[in-house]
């Protein structure tokens, strides 16, 4: 089971997500993202209490950031300390040390040691 809750916090949108965040829940997921992406300027993705994590969210993520990019919107993620999350990044290559070429602040969620803000 998947739980998202959204939140304000600061005047920013706080997506708040726990539990199986895999293709099967990829739906609710991406409806999440892109509600919370059009309704603020500024969006913290809250990664807590993983059950279970596939590419599938790794990737919903990365595109809801470039959305947000290109609408000069802020999106920040925290929870990568999660082992479960940790491991996949690093197993799928998903850790960087330079910003993505895809998003048109050459930014990324991603980088690896180095706090989001």
């Amino acid at each position: 089971m998947t739980d998202i809750r959204h939140t304000k916090k600061n005047g920013r949108e706080v997506l708040t997500v726990s539990g199986a965040l895999t293709v099967k829940h990829a739906k609710a997921l991406k409806a999440a993202f892109l509600e919370a992406v059009r309704n603020a300027p500024s969006v913290e993705v809250e990664v807590e209490n993983i059950d279970d994590v596939d590419v599938t969210f790794v990737q919903l993520v990365c595109s809801a950031h470039r959305m947000a990019a290109d609408l000069d919107k802020q999106m920040t993620i925290t929870g990568l300390e999660q082992e479960r999350f940790s491991e996949m990044l690093g197993r799928f290559g998903f850790f960087r040390h330079i910003g993505c070429h895809e998003s048109t602040r050459k930014s990324c969620l991603w980088l690896h040691g180095q706090d989001t803000p």
